[in-house]
C-alpha cells in the first residue's frame, strides 16, 4: 500500500479519518493525499463575470489553508507520514472516483455520518456513491467511533472468495495491526434448513483451511452466524466479540443484494459502529 487518499469536509468526523488513515501510513510507509472537492456554491446570475472568479479564487486559497492546517496538525503526532493535499473543483463522488483513478490509489479512506445500527445509507449519499463508483477500497469511519488499534478483522462472506487480489486487501490490512480475521458466514434463519448448516459448515471448514495455507503468517477464525436480518446479525457478532473492522467484498448484483435489496454500491451497511473496508469485485 503506497497511496491513501482522504477525502474530507473539515468537519471532525473526517479528522478521524485523517487519523486512521495516518496510523496506516506509518505502518507500511505510505504518502496520504488529503482531497477536497470544491462544488460551486455561487451561481453566475446577479454577479459580475470578474466578482465571481475572485470570490471562486478566495475560495479555493481559503480550502487550500484549511488543508495546510490539517496537514500541520497531523504531521505533530506522525511527523514521518508523508501528506500531500489537493483542492480540485467538481462533483464531490465523481471526483473522488476519477482523482483515486488518475493517481494509482491503493485505499480510500472516509469518514461516515449516522446514527445506530446498520439499517441506512451511511454517511448521506457520499460515502455510499463513492463506493459505487470506484474500483478502489473504500474504509468508512463512523462517526461515533472512537480510534482503537483494530486487531480483530470481521471478513463477512458467503462467496468464499480466493482471488488473491481482492484478499489481499484484507490481508495487508491485518498484517499492519497483527489482527485475526473473523471469517463469518451469514444463514437466513427464515428460509435456511439444516442441509444448509452443514452445507456451509463443510464449506467455511475447507475455505479456512485454504486461507490457512496461503496466508501462513495470518491468524483466522471461523463461524457462522445466523439471524433474520444480516445487518443485526453482523452487529451483535462485532459486539459479542470485539472486532474493530468489517471487511466485505462487493458486488454489483449476488448474494448480498437478497439482504439489502438493493446493488451493495448503492446501500453497503448504513450508520455502522465500526470502520467498514468495502473492497469491490
Amino acid at each position: 500500500m503506497q497511496k491513501i487518499l482522504v477525502p474530507t469536509d473539515f468537519s471532525r468526523n473526517a479528522m478521524k479519518a485523517v487519523i486512521y488513515a495516518a496510523e496506516i501510513a506509518k505502518r507500511c510507509n505510505a504518502t496520504i493525499c488529503l482531497f477536497h472537492v470544491l462544488e460551486a456554491v455561487t451561481g453566475r446570475i446577479h454577479q459580475p463575470f470578474e466578482l465571481h472568479e475572485r470570490l471562486e479564487e478566495e475560495i479555493v486559497n481559503n480550502r487550500q489553508n484549511e488543508l495546510a492546517t490539517m496537514k500541520n496538525s497531523i504531521a505533530i503526532s506522525y511527523p514521518d507520514v508523508k501528506i500531500n493535499t489537493e483542492v480540485i473543483k467538481g462533483i464531490v463522488t465523481n471526483t473522488i472516483a476519477e482523482f483515486a483513478g488518475k493517481n494509482e490509489i491503493d485505499l480510500i479512506v472516509m469518514g461516515t455520518k449516522g446514527a445506530t445500527g446498520l439499517k441506512e445509507i451511511f454517511m448521506g449519499s457520499v460515502a455510499t456513491a463513492t463506493i459505487g463508483s470506484t474500483k478502489i477500497p473504500v474504509l468508512a469511519i463512523p462517526d461515533e467511533y472512537e480510534m482503537e488499534e483494530p486487531d480483530r478483522i470481521i471478513f463477512a462472506t458467503n462467496s468464499f472468495e480466493e482471488n488473491e487480489l481482492l484478499l489481499n486487501k484484507i490481508i495487508d490490512l491485518a498484517k499492519l495491526f497483527s489482527a485475526i480475521i473473523h471469517v463469518t458466514v451469514f444463514i437466513d434463519t427464515d428460509s435456511a434448513e439444516a442441509v444448509d448448516y452443514l452445507n456451509y459448515t463443510r464449506r467455511l471448514s475447507q475455505y479456512v483451511e485454504f486461507l490457512k495455507k496461503a496466508y501462513p503468517g495470518v491468524a483466522f477464525k471461523s463461524e457462522l452466524i445466523d439471524g433474520t436480518e444480516f445487518e443485526k446479525t453482523i452487529e451483535e457478532y462485532h459486539v459479542k466479540n470485539e472486532a474493530d473492522i468489517i471487511a466485505m467484498i462487493t458486488y454489483q448484483k449476488g448474494f448480498w443484494e437478497r439482504f439489502f435489496q438493493k446493488s451493495i454500491t448503492e446501500k453497503m451497511a448504513s450508520h455502522t459502529k465500526i470502520p467498514l473496508l468495502a473492497i469491490p469485485g
